[in-house]
């Protein structure tokens, strides 16, 4: 089924799946597919943060399963529906990019599957500009039954800030020392000699 943005459609019974995002390879320009766990809307911890850096959350039950490269990119994230802890009610697929706008990409093609043969949904996340992070899609839990619904919902700070939305917390860079000081040779107090 083909998802307009906004539009959601009920998953078939099914244990695992597996959300594919697709852009176009450009030279230069990393693009990378991340998820987060959700219990009412924010992460319960750090660990619900799954992306290149930390590559599965604590109980496995969502994987990321690599990039292929060439012509077009793709990235994978394969989720256990069965293996999800109770709490968690939604699980949401950002893609983000390093050294450019997510316009560059051209369309991303999100995609949810269980396994081979045609995709059970799919939505193209297109009409973004300077946003540098998107949400394309979102699973969710409605009573028994899984979700999926077409988001592509943009951010201009990042993956940083998209993440920071949802309860991630990110540390900040130190501040760079004022101008003018050497800190390798700092200045001696008054009255003290070198």
């Amino acid at each position: 089924m083909q998802l307009t943005k906004g539009a959601n459609t009920a998953l078939p019974p099914t244990r695992e799946v597996t959300v594919t995002c697709g852009w176009a390879s450009l030279p230069g320009l990393e693009a990378d597919l991340s998820a987060l766990l959700l219990a009412a809307g924010r992460v319960r911890g750090d660990a619900d943060f799954v992306f290149y850096n930390q590559p599965s959350s604590a109980d496995r039950s969502v994987v990321h399963a690599g990039k292929r490269a060439g012509a077009a990119v793709t990235d994978r994230i394969v989720v256990d529906l069965g293996g999800l802890p109770g709490a968690v009610d939604a699980v949401v697929f950002a893609v983000s990019v390093d050294g450019g706008a997510l316009a560059e990409l051209g369309p991303v093609h999100a995609t949810v599957g269980n396994g081979p043969g045609a995709p059970l949904a799919s939505f193209v996340m297109d009409g973004l500009d300077a946003e540098t992070a998107a949400v394309a899609v979102e699973l969710y839990r409605r009573g028994a039954q899984w979700k999926v619904r077409a988001v592509g919902q943009g951010y201009r700070d990042g993956l940083a800030g998209l993440a920071r939305d949802f309860g991630v917390e990110i540390d900040d860079e130190p501040p760079p020392p004022p101008p003018g000081i050497d800190w390798r040779h700092p200045p001696v107090p008054a009255g003290y000699e070198l």
